[in-house]
């Protein structure tokens, strides 16, 4: 008799604890997507307390009203790097004009962290003097602030460029066929609401040990982040950049640039516009092929040198069909 009890005590157990995991389970899944439909507005004030007011302390030489761009592609670096700086100037940067389009591109910068001591390192002021390329502001230029330089890139073009037709947002490790990209956009159906790119769509909030990807519950407290373009680069009518900065001084910013543009999007009820070509956007570095390259818009991951060595192959082999 003890024996058949303790069987069914047994069952009883399995049974009351298959029922708690499924009913912590179903708590959880519920509250997550509770959480999935309410995330955007957790950021939004109703007054812009978060306006950015940073001062321009350095400015492109060649003015938006002079030149009445169709595309300005707003490329984020660093102060140290010059050298990618230069090979974009010199390879997919150096065309002011594709098929007939004005094409303007400059850069993004903040204030260096830790000044080069080396004479031989030439000065961001130096740069802008040389080339009049340069967009800087007063803020420290490190990695938690990309969302800041952002936030600069969309009050420049509010600011002082809100006659282009469209932005891009990039970074100086990708590669751009500006040729490509001009295309893609006079085939574009004409739309104040379009936002597109290399698209990531529930994409998980971060929480384990790697800094660069890490996102605290304090900072960000929902599981799965709206949908947004890759940082690598991103296009937007040059409309809509101008809604966006202005939502912007009403949303919290986020470490993330991509996901808070993301968030800014959510809240204008904007949908990103899903590419229909898998070929054109490259999250990460692929091996060179000039076929790919021909046809690509945007490749991630790009060194200097292989910058330049790409650009030369595709500028002087035109003999091959693909």
């Amino acid at each position: 008799v003890n024996v058949m009890y303790i069987r069914q005590l047994k069952w009883i157990f399995l049974v009351l604890l298959l029922f708690s995991v499924v009913a912590v389970w179903y708590i959880t899944l519920s509250t997550n997507t509770m959480i999935e439909h309410t995330n955007s507005m957790y950021f939004y004030e109703y007054e812009p307390v978060y306006k950015q007011r940073y001062l321009f302390t350095l400015r492109e030489r060649l003015k938006c009203k002079d030149v009445n761009p169709f595309l300005v592609i707003l490329v984020s670096s660093e102060p140290k790097n010059v050298k990618s700086r230069q090979a974009i100037r010199v390879t997919w940067g150096s065309k002011n004009n594709w098929w007939g389009q004005r094409v303007l591109t400059l850069f993004l910068l903040g204030r260096e962290v830790h000044r080069e001591d080396d004479a031989v390192v030439l000065s961001v002021e130096d740069e802008n003097i040389l080339y009049g390329d340069i967009i800087r502001q007063d803020f420290m230029d490190t990695y938690d602030n990309l969302t800041l330089k952002t936030i600069m890139a969309f009050r420049w073009v509010t600011e002082f460029c809100s006659n282009t037709r469209f932005l891009m947002k990039t970074d100086d490790d990708v590669f751009i066929n500006t040729g490509n990209l001009v295309k893609f956009l006079l085939k574009l159906n004409s739309s104040e609401n379009i936002f597109t790119g290399y698209p990531l769509i529930d994409n998980f909030a971060y929480r384990g040990f790697y800094r660069k990807t890490y996102i605290s519950y304090d900072e960000y407290p929902f599981r799965l982040f709206p949908p947004y373009c890759s940082g690598m680069g991103y296009i937007l009518d040059g409309k809509l950049a101008l809604r966006i900065y202005e939502m912007m001084s009403h949303i919290k910013p986020i470490k993330f640039e991509d996901v808070y543009v993301g968030i800014c999007l959510s809240m204008l009820k904007v949908n990103i516009s899903i590419p229909e070509d898998k070929q054109q956007f490259f999250l990460y570095k692929i091996d060179f092929d000039i076929c790919k390259y021909r046809h690509l818009i945007a490749v991630h991951g790009i060194t200097s040198s292989e910058i330049i060595r790409s650009w030369q192959v595709l500028s002087s082999d035109s003999s091959l069909n693909c």
